[in-house]
């Protein structure tokens, strides 16, 4: 079965005329520059903003090779320096406490850039800003005023956060545990970014040609291919401005007008097709110097094909064309699991139950249906997570909402779930109790309609939401649920920086639905931006939500929700409770007594804790040498950085690449949603072997007499 949305690193890709099979020292201005190995990791890369990693655990890890961290967590589940060369603190005779970091001096970003603390206070102010959506807000607010700016209650240079080149000046509220702080500084959600970047476009981490990286890996480029077959409704486009008389408003430059759309509008689909990874070449590199390029990063170039099947994608590993696949297909997991290494994700597949949506019970204004624990409580009840995990294979039964490999304190020591001595009554499966519970508060649910938000390109959603769907609907709780499939289209909004709207890039209209709230019930992974328990319980309340403000009024606004519209006085209480408890092992019991309430109202419902899995192909990766590189930082907790990366026998490993390329041509270019599709529909595959320049280094030089000569016209 055809599976378009799982990817395949098939195609080995690059404009390098001649290849030659040794990597040995590398140089800047080589004309090789390094090996280009076939890795499936995921199709996921519609945004790749660090600060928006956080819905989906597969595309983190593509995200997590592009930018680096402060600190990052060693093999021993420590917190070591990644872009910081080190840190101090300072208590001050008037009792005002600081930390000072200093950035590594060879951190550079992949246009040569150095990576500076102004990136840093850049990032951090943008995660803070009322006017944005960050869950993750909450790990800056020891700093001074960040929570209060956060809260719009003083400007952005009120907060205590100053740079003076490499050296960022953090001033704090007060005492605090510091080792948690740092450990909150290890979160994707908060790497350093360059203002005259991201805040010139909305988009910039969708675009190639925009963005810059500070980790190993920089986007190359990435592909779309329309889909015509399927559209979508788009409620957040923009559209041109229009007088009485129906013509265009035009600014002071001519330049059209755009406005948010009135009404709705239907679009067609846009996919990805390919994209490839390529190496920073200034990745802890000082361009100034002789240093080999080999000695951050040896894979020079990874491509991504969106168009394999899932059974091509097993052939190609077996057959040892492909050396790593970090997302396995799920028609295949069972045939490969006792090869694949797993691990915990740090993520918890939940749905948000949007207790503001009214929903559809047959009178016009409907009725807020999710506001009633009650209700929360039997659909969670309904739901059957020991059999949903067993068909994802990798994935465990929820027993919480705190992932697996999440700390306890800020230790690997303990870890949240092994401290947990909760046995939550609502995440056990009891059919029967759910209905009597919905008898009880007066539902009848044949009376109400809704849909579950579930993106097009993601089958582990699709399957999850799916089950859900059984057990919610006809033959389960009796009410009438279905999906609500989104999918991605061209980008059709308006941005300040172009006179016309960019289509070169798609809007994921799940991920928009859920940042505007915009839906009634939402499926997601919540990623822990740390290994601290509090970031995944803190946005559920009220004052650490991070979600944006309704600055209208600045006389009368209040604080927003979380998304899902909770607002618990009892678990606003805790919450803050923690936050004011600085030594870490004081807080223990009180997070857990946090979870607890979030389990007993259930305003999100988690259905399996995520396990991510790999597959190594041994008889190509050169792990003698140990240059396939990993960070391993506890039995749970693995950031995967192919730091280091090469294949045994190069030149026989280039030869198979090739042929297997020949071999499949004919067949991939009829697929008008792949790669060899959309770029090479009009070639023969002899066109393509002696004339193709992306792929000419695979030919060059070697006999393909077998394939037929063109015709002479």
């Amino acid at each position: 079965m055809k599976k378009r949305i799982i990817a395949l690193l098939l195609v080995v890709f690059s404009t390098v005329a001649v290849f030659t099979g040794c990597a040995g020292s590398i140089d800047a201005d080589s004309e090789y520059k390094g090996h280009q190995i076939i890795m499936y990791m995921t199709e996921n890369v519609y945004n790749l903003d660090p600060a928006e990693a956080y819905t989906n655990e597969i595309s983190r890890s593509v995200v997590n090779l592009l930018f680096d961290t402060l600190f990052t967590v060693d093999e021993n589940g420590k917190v070591k320096g990644s872009l910081a060369k080190n840190y101090r603190t300072e208590k001050t005779k008037d009792g005002e406490y600081f930390m000072y970091i200093e950035i590594k001096e060879d951190a550079r970003w992949s246009d040569n850039q150095p990576v500076t603390a102004d990136d840093v206070v850049y990032a951090w102010k943008r995660v803070l800003n009322p006017n944005n959506a960050y869950d993750c807000a909450s790990l800056l607010f020891d700093i001074k005023n960040a929570r209060a700016y956060n809260e719009a209650e003083v400007s952005k240079d009120d907060v205590g956060l100053t740079a003076d080149g490499k050296l960022l000046t953090i001033e704090l509220e007060g005492e605090i545990d510091y080792d948690q702080f740092v450990l909150n500084l290890t979160s994707l959600a908060l790497a350093p970014l360059r203002e005259d970047i991201a805040s010139k476009n909305p988009d910039w981490a969708k675009k190639p040609g925009i963005m810059t990286a500070s980790g190993p890996f920089k986007l190359s480029k990435i592909g779309f291919y329309k889909d015509s077959s399927v559209e979508y409704e788009d409620i957040n486009y923009s559209e041109k401005d229009v007088d009485e008389n129906n013509k265009v408003k035009v600014d002071k430059n001519g330049n059209p007008i755009f406005i948010d759309a009135t009404v709705p509008d239907m679009f067609e689909g846009q996919r990805v097709h390919s994209y490839i990874l390529e190496r920073n070449l200034y990745y802890y590199r000082n361009a100034e110097d002789a240093e080999k390029l080999d000695k951050t990063v040896v894979p020079y170039r990874i491509i991504v094909d969106c168009s394999m099947s899932d059974e091509e994608i097993l052939k190609a590993y077996k057959d040892g064309v492909i050396a790593y696949v970090g997302d396995i297909p799920m028609s295949i997991r069972s045939d490969v699991k006792s090869e694949a290494t797993t691990y915990a994700s740090l993520s918890t597949n939940v749905l948000y139950l949007n207790q503001n949506a009214y929903i559809n019970d047959g009178t016009e204004e409907g009725y807020q249906l999710f506001a009633d624990k009650a209700v929360r409580q039997a659909l969670s009840l309904a739901i059957n997570r020991k059999d949903i995990a067993e068909d994802l294979v990798f994935a465990k039964a929820a027993t919480g909402i705190v992932p697996m490999g999440v700390y306890d304190t800020n230790s690997v020591k303990k870890l949240f779930r092994d401290e947990s001595s909760n046995k939550f009554t609502y995440l056990s499966t009891d059919m029967d109790r759910a209905k009597s519970i919905l008898n009880d508060a007066g539902i009848n649910p044949a009376k109400y309609t809704f849909t579950i938000t579930v993106p097009s390109y993601d089958e582990v959603y699709l399957y999850i939401a799916n089950s859900v769907v059984s057990a919610w609907g006809e033959d389960g709780l009796g009410f009438n649920v279905s999906l609500n499939v989104r999918g991605t289209i061209p980008n059709n909004d308006h941005h300040k920086d172009v006179a016309s709207v960019p289509s070169d890039l798609c809007d994921d209209l799940w991920a928009e639905d859920i940042e505007n709230g915009v839906y009634e019930v939402a499926i997601l992974d919540l990623v822990a931006p740390s290994a601290d328990p509090f970031s995944v319980l803190a946005p559920f309340a009220k004052q650490f939500s991070g979600q944006k403000m309704d600055l209208s009024n600045p006389e009368n606004y209040e604080l927003a929700t979380h998304s899902t519209g909770y607002d618990s006085t009892e678990y606003n209480e805790i919450i803050e409770k923690i936050y004011k408890t600085k030594k870490t092992e004081n807080r223990s019991s009180d997070l857990h007594k946090a979870e607890a309430i979030l389990m007993e109202d259930l305003p999100v419902i988690p259905v399996v804790f995520n396990e991510s899995a790999y597959l190594l192909n041994e008889d190509l990766i050169d792990l003698n040498n140990k240059t396939f590189f990993f960070e391993k930082a506890s039995e749970y907790y693995y950031p995967v950085l192919f730091d280091k990366i090469s294949v045994k026998k190069y030149e026989d490993y280039e030869e198979k690449c090739s042929k297997y390329i020949i071999d499949n041509f004919d067949e991939w270019k009829q697929n008008p949603q792949s790669y060899f599709g959309v770029m090479f529909k009009d070639l023969t595959v002899a066109e393509f072997v002696r004339t193709n320049s992306y792929y000419l280094y695979l030919f060059k030089d070697k006999d393909y007499s077998f394939i037929p000569a063109e015709p002479k016209k």
